[in-house]
């Protein structure tokens, strides 16, 4: 059903027809029960940690030596984060923090070319979210404190590098 044809059928409905299909929406599915009440009480925070949480859960899994990461996950955690509609500092936040751990946990794991190609393009992506919502000079800052963090191997550091100007 299209957006369209969804409005049409609602603004046929009765006040109390719309609070009834709300109100079991949100019985119904925990991501609506979650998008409500953040609506209604939100809390940038908290839902931030929430899905940084998740990344860095995804992140942990690993096996002899090797990053078992889901990059599908990882995206979706991002994905519904943004869902939310945060506004574009969280936006940005919560990229730079899953960019972050992706760079901290390379140090210590051998990551699959799925997972590089996906640290490549979440810089790219940084890039352009900056670019989009006006906040270049805070992106670009916030990236070279990145590849100046002395946590991160200079590999990573050069293959992030040469990320944004590709």
């Amino acid at each position: 059903m299209s957006k369209t044809v969804l409005r049409k059928e609602l603004r046929q409905m009765s006040r109390e027809q719309l609070e009834q299909i709300i109100i079991d929406a949100y019985d119904a599915r925990r991501e609506i029960k979650e998008y409500f009440e953040f609506f209604l009480n939100p809390d940038v925070e908290k839902l931030l940690e929430k899905h940084l949480t998740i990344v860095t859960k995804e992140l942990s899994r690993v096996k002899w030596g090797r990053s078992r990461a889901r990059v599908s996950n990882i995206k979706k955690a991002v994905k519904d984060f943004m869902g939310f509609a945060p506004g574009p500092e969280a936006g940005l936040d919560m990229m730079m923090q899953t960019l972050i751990r992706v760079a901290k946990v390379e140090r210590f794991v051998t990551y699959t070319a799925t997972q590089e190609r996906y640290a490549a393009s979440l810089i790219k992506d940084i890039v352009s979210f900056g670019d989009t919502h006006q906040m270049a000079d805070v992106v670009m800052a916030r990236i070279g404190e990145l590849l100046q963090n002395e946590q991160i191997r200079p590999a990573f550091r050069r293959f992030l590098a040469d990320n944004i100007e590709s």
